[in-house]
């Protein structure tokens, strides 16, 4: 196991990290490298991780233990029935004459159809013999299977964490204001999208001879969007805060949510599971019982919540320990997904309750940071898996059923989730741009999915189908975006901006209250904390903004307010005070973050004092153009303490070099 697993992960996080820096490099989306990579590493193409080897050793041992119980005795493995062989030793001289003897008055033509029969079976044995030959040869000693079947199940383990870390942070964003400010789109435009998608993918595949089981669960994966995918390219483009974009992320919000009931549902109506094995139900009926079972799981999960939020999360709060922050919101993920499983639930439910239960409290945005290096290492072992499941050989021999299957999908999607958002109140061409925005079937989709073909609802075919427009309207999302975003003559909107001290923790408001001024620092390295010590002499009230929270540590500590996230996000600032911030320091290292901070402090505060810092001589203005009043650039700074230091050593060597003695006169 330790060897297979080693081996097939390192090739898997090495080829991620290579397709993901090569999209960084073109600018472009990491999730579509890892989707590529995959598909190219996967069994379908190269093969890196020796999934053949492994089917076709499991493959040929089964047809070992086949053959060689076929082979047994007088028996036919394939008919399943016995010929009776003749006995004595005139049999094993001559069966002919021995069936004469039995039988003396059979024909010449039962004779011709005896020697048949028994040419036959000689030719049927020795195939046997060969099938058992190669079956012999292919297949692999126990040891060796057993570890390559652990080392298949723990990649398999590691790939189920990271969608449990996604739905994770997905409840952890499921906040009571997010929840009130997108409700109309969430709870009536989602419902519009999946149900008019599901409704209509049954008609469609009942005109085409399929049964409606089967529309619903193909209906049920093409209505799931990646909330991730789009999410992260509308904040490339600059839109994440907008109000059309907050409206959309409401439907993304619902699709993620009614994937627990979704897992909870289908496979009751497809009947998915061994059906040779009873199942216990408390009340007799599975859709009863599945209820009952729920409701209790969201009690508890409600129970937890308050006690996080009253409780639990002060006393760690005090421990001060980012390794007990980690620690807890781990096991808090899975016993919440172990409950869920000893209920019968999915452990997807006790993903999601676990990051409700932490949404809302004091630690919520340093959770989420502590948590963001694993989600998005497992995230990418997901999202390579993915593209490991496409089948070229499938892709290659129906290019054209794929391709229409991909064009129909995202056409047929983009029409119901626009008419969705039309009804919502949306105007038509934003609703047609959004509309195409989420019009891909989302990561998260795979897991209906694989329940659905486990199931038999749909077959093989359809299976690598849908699996192939799943990982290709994935890698296309980011273009459609980009077209839909530009090119649809939507009307320019202004960013969502609501009330200043809204989301200020209390003691940072008291705190700006008692200071002359208040400060923001985003950025606390050396040069962050050497501002921040100095203000706070000259009795300024400060708040450090920083993405990694190792580096806030020191003054959490202290008892300096820190807030972790991105400085240039709207509700990152917001807590930090911006509303009433007098001047504002953005000292991180890299102009382009720089440049984001700074046009969103100017769109939130703009008399705020903006004091930035610069690694390029080239990014000065563009930097003074968003609304920095002083930038100091690291580059014109070298270059000035150069010529002072070249200065002051030329001086120095010019008093110290004794002036040439004048040659005496002849």
């Amino acid at each position: 196991m330790e060897s297979y697993f080693v081996l097939n992960l390192t090739i898997i996080l090495l080829s991620g990290l290579i397709a993901g820096c090569i999209c960084k490099r073109l600018k472009a989306s990491p999730l579509i490298g890892y989707l590529l990579v995959g598909a190219l590493i996967g069994p379908g193409c190269l093969d890196l991780t020796n999934s053949k080897e492994y089917d076709n050793a499991l493959e040929s041992t089964i047809r070992l233990e086949h053959a060689t119980h076929g082979a047994d005795g007088s028996s036919d493995a394939s008919s399943g029935e016995s010929i009776a062989e003749p006995s004595g030793e005139d049999s094993e001289a001559n069966p002919i004459e021995a069936r004469r003897n039995r039988f003396p008055h059979t024909t010449i033509q039962e004779n011709v159809e005896l020697k048949r029969e028994l040419e036959e079976k000689r030719l049927e044995l020795a195939a046997r013999e060969e099938q058992l030959s190669a079956a012999r040869a292919n297949t692999l000693d126990n040891e060796e299977l057993a570890a390559m079947r652990s080392g298949r199940f723990a990649l398999e383990g590691a790939t189920e964490f990271g969608v449990l870390l996604l739905l994770f942070s997905i409840g952890v964003e499921l906040t009571f204001a997010k929840l009130t400010a997108t409700a109309k789109y969430m709870f009536v435009g989602g419902l519009l999208q999946m149900g008019g998608t599901i409704g209509l993918a049954i008609v469609v595949c009942m005109l085409f001879g399929m049964s409606w089981v089967a529309g619903l669960a193909l209906g049920s994966v093409v209505a799931l969007s990646s909330t991730a995918l789009v999410y992260r390219s509308l904040g490339d483009l600059g839109l994440a805060d907008t109000k059309r974009s907050q409206a959309t992320l409401g439907v993304l919000i619902f699709q993620d949510v009614a994937l627990v009931p979704l897992l909870l549902i289908l496979p009751i109506v497809l009947g998915g599971g061994d059906s040779s094995e009873p199942k216990e139900y408390l009340f007799n009926n599975p859709w009863i019982d599945m209820t009952v079972k729920s409701i209790v799981f969201c009690a508890i999960t409600l129970l937890m919540k308050y006690a996080n939020t009253h409780f639990l999360i002060n006393q760690l709060a005090r421990l001060r320990s980012n390794d007990m922050v980690i620690l807890y919101a781990v096991v808090l993920l899975l016993g919440m997904c172990v409950l869920a499983g000893a209920l019968g639930l999915t452990p997807a439910l006790g993903a999601l309750a676990a990051g409700v239960a932490l949404a809302e409290n004091r630690l919520t945005h340093q959770i989420d940071a502590l948590i963001l290096p694993f989600r998005e290492a497992f995230s990418a072992m997901f999202f390579i898996s993915l593209g490991m499941l496409t089948d070229f050989s499938y892709v290659f021999a129906h290019p054209v059923v794929c391709v229409l299957a991909l064009v129909g999908a995202i056409l047929f999607k983009a029409v119901c989730c626009t008419g969705a958002l039309r009804a919502c109140g949306m105007d038509f061409r934003g609703a047609l741009a959004f509309g195409v925005s989420i019009s891909q079937i989302g990561e998260l989709a795979f897991m209906l999915l694989t329940t659905a073909y486990a199931s038999g609802a749909i077959d093989e075919p359809t299976y690598n189908t849908m699996l192939f427009v799943c990982v290709g309207s994935l890698v296309a999302t980011p273009n459609m975006i980009k077209i839909a975003m530009t090119k649809f003559g939507m009307e320019p909107e202004a960013h969502e901006i609501s009330g200043a001290y809204a989301d200020v923790d209390p003691k940072l408001f008291e705190a700006m209250a008692s200071a002359r001024a208040h400060a923001i620092i985003v950025g606390a390295g050396h040069i962050g904390q050497t501002l921040a010590n100095d203000l706070i002499s000259r009795n300024l009230s400060v708040c450090l903004i920083d993405f990694n929270p190792v580096n806030l540590q020191s003054f959490n500590q202290n008892g300096i307010p820190t807030v972790t996230g991105d400085g240039a996000n709207y509700d990152v600032l917001r807590k930090a005070g911006i509303g009433r911030a007098s001047v504002v320091f953005v000292t991180v290292p890299r102009d382009d973050l720089a440049l984001n901070v700074v046009n969103s402090v100017t769109a939130i505060n703009p008399t705020a004092i903006i004091a930035a810092r610069s690694r390029y001589r080239l990014n000065v203005s563009p930097l003074e153009r968003a609304g920095a009043r002083l930038v100091l650039c690291e580059e014109n700074y070298v270059a000035d303490e150069l010529v002072k230091l070249l200065a002051e050593y030329f001086e120095r060597n010019d008093k110290q070099t004794p002036e040439p003695t004048p040659a005496p006169a002849a």
